[in-house]
């Protein structure tokens, strides 16, 4: 079912924004022992994409709220493929719960500023190394190259993204996220 359920999250994005609504959020926040999330990546682009294709992308800002974003490269590639905003609700739940246990008489709040400011560091660094000097220009610019992943997977949801070497379709990685959702 993920292929109807990326239609169905394409075509809710579009009646959003012919609804009015300038900015959509892409959460998989409600996932439950019954509700497998979508990866976010995916998620992400299909909507992305889909907007492209309609002619609706400059009218909405997508913001990405998932648990799966956690280390610099997870916001970079969210950022390429069009999230204009990443609220990693996991990892900060994680800081937030944690804190006490790091070094260092560290509150809460200085623990989730200093994540929330690595991060913006780490994105600096390799905007800078690609050569794009803001994010606005970096977002949606998908300056990465697929490996791993088939052909059909990325015209269809990652469209333009560069891959020499074939591999898994949508449902293998449907498949794999049912394996961590039931691992976790």
């Amino acid at each position: 079912g993920i292929e109807a359920k990326l239609a169905s999250l394409c075509a809710e994005s579009v009646d959003a924004i012919r609804g009015g609504h300038n900015i959509l959020i892409i959460t998989d926040r409600r996932m439950d022992r019954e509700h497998v999330a979508i990866p976010a990546l995916l998620a992400l682009s299909a909507v992305h994409h889909h907007l492209v294709r309609e002619g609706l992308r400059t009218t909405a800002g997508l913001v990405v709220e998932t648990a799966s974003a956690r280390e610099v490269h997870h916001f970079a590639v969210l950022a390429g493929y069009g999230a204009e905003a990443v609220h990693p609700y996991l990892a900060l739940e994680t800081l937030v719960a944690l804190h006490q246990d790091l070094p260092g008489a560290l509150s809460a709040d200085k623990a989730v500023y200093n994540y929330i400011k690595a991060i913006g560091k780490g994105l600096s660094k390799i905007m800078s190394k690609m050569g794009v000097s803001t994010y606005m220009s970096y977002c949606g610019a998908q300056l990465f190259e697929a490996i791993g992943l088939d052909k059909t997977l990325i015209d269809k949801y990652l469209r333009g993204t560069a891959s020499q070497v074939g591999g898994v379709g949508v449902f293998e990685v449907a498949e794999e996220a049912i394996r961590m959702h039931r691992a976790a």
